[in-house]
């Protein structure tokens, strides 16, 4: 059995990335945290670098756990840290970690990267909803996110998390505000909890390419997206339900405008 190449785990190198669960530590140094096998294993087959892996030994009974870990050192010459349990601990940001964190070099891309079907996030700040979010863009073969200012980083360990992998191969943008070179002969709908017209009034040949913006969880869309020539959407209720989640309208609204 190939044996994996390790180095100690030293104070310097244990504080450090301690550090990268702050946003600023994070952003200063352009690295990115993954927690558990899943998202590793999604960043392994994307175009994503890993330059540090640290795991706990009692994961490598773990189906093609070794066999990753092997990989990545291999094509990406990461450095590996075998650790204990409570030092694990201190560098995950979750309660009970999986036993295995790794650092990755983060991806910036440029807004003309987004192609196709864009969905917009509105000062998004729950980081569970913005990675389901991004997983939800991801299923429904969208062509990226943009996120307007005010939404959480994209880069937070619980969005890359609650995104399970789908964070690495999708495409996403910050900026201010929208432009009108951002349209580019895409509809703009906006998901409001009431208008006029219901999902069921849309035809899919008459949005299509299209940008679906939700809001933010307590205050909903900003009203300067109505300075725009933008359709008003809503997803007429069935039962007796105030409103929905976030994540779990942008997927009904998803289903009903590409199924």
């Amino acid at each position: 059995m190939e044996k994996i190449k390790t180095k100690d785990l030293t104070k310097t190198v244990l504080k450090r990335v301690q550090m990268y669960q702050r946003k600023k530590a994070r952003n200063l140094d352009s690295v990115i945290m993954i927690e558990g096998f899943l998202p590793l294993e999604e960043a392994q087959k994307s175009s994503y670098t890993i330059n540090e892996i640290f795991y706990n030994p009692f994961i490598l009974d773990k189906p093609r756990l070794r066999e990753l870990i092997l990989s990545l050192q291999e094509r990406d010459d990461a450095t590996c840290y075998e650790v204990t349990a409570s030092d694990l601990k201190k560098i995950s940001t979750e309660i009970h970690p999986q036993g295995i964190v790794a650092i990755a070099k983060q991806k910036a891309y440029a807004y003309s990267e987004l192609k196709g079907n864009i969905l917009v996030l509105d000062k998004l700040q729950d980081p569970g909803n913005v990675g389901t979010l991004i997983r939800i863009a991801h299923w429904f073969g969208l062509g990226g996110v943009l996120l307007i200012k005010g939404s959480v980083d994209v880069h937070n360990p619980k969005v890359v998390r609650s995104s399970m992998g789908s964070l690495f191969h999708i495409p996403f943008y910050y900026c201010d505000q929208l432009e009108d070179s951002f349209l580019e002969n895409r509809s703009l709908i906006l998901s409001k909890a009431h208008s006029d017209k219901s999902i069921y009034d849309i035809k899919k040949s008459d949005i299509e390419p299209f940008m679906l913006v939700i809001g933010n969880e307590a205050r909903g869309i900003d009203p300067a997206f109505d300075d725009f020539d933008h359709i008003d959407l809503t997803l007429p209720p069935l039962g007796g339900a105030e409103s929905l989640n976030a994540a779990v309208a942008a997927s009904a609204i998803l289903s009903k405008l590409l199924y």
